[in-house]
């Protein structure tokens, strides 16, 4: 049985629910499955490739600084439509073709000539596209402070490639 929570709190359980699906998506099958299952089963349907958008974009984003849809923890009819949709729903299938596998979507996307882009702003490139949503250049964007110091390390050599042990205390100038 599932209960409604007052304020979240599992102690205090109300009214009995039904599982389901938002009314604005596709519904679960009825069956006599686990509701844990069916909700699973129905996360990972290829009738419904939400799930797999929501991914792709998301892995997208990570590495051009913004997703196919800008608007990444909003794919809903209230978001902006896709830059590019053929593009988000091609990558969709073959994630998952491929098993959902999240190795093979970063091959694809780091092995294709728009990641491999120079991220080099002409004045006429500007003009025409000022936020890139074309896909012109490649992304420019900030790089996190552990990335800058892994860098600096192997740089130098003092990376210590193993986890966990003692940390490393560089020379400071």
């Amino acid at each position: 049985e599932t209960h409604r929570l007052e304020r979240g709190e599992f102690l205090k359980p109300q009214e009995q629910v039904e599982p389901g699906t938002p009314a604005f998506l596709h519904a679960l099958e009825a069956g006599d499955e686990q509701p844990r299952l069916a909700f699973a089963r129905w996360l990972v349907d290829r009738g419904s490739p939400t799930t797999a958008r929501a991914i792709v974009n998301r892995v997208w984003q990570a590495y051009f600084g913004t997703g196919l849809v800008s608007t990444s923890v909003d794919l809903g009819s209230q978001s902006e439509a896709p830059s590019h949709p053929e593009l988000l729903d091609w990558l969709a299938v073959e994630f998952m073709d491929n098993g959902w596998s999240f190795k093979k979507l970063h091959h694809l996307i780091t092995t294709s000539a728009t990641y491999r882009q120079s991220s080099y702003v002409t004045p006429e490139l500007l003009e025409r596209d000022p936020y890139n949503r074309l896909l012109a250049r490649g992304a420019r964007f900030r790089v996190e402070g552990e990335v800058v110091r892994d860098i600096t390390l192997a740089a130098s050599g003092l990376l210590n490639p193993d986890l966990g042990g003692p940390s490393v205390y560089p020379p400071a100038p």
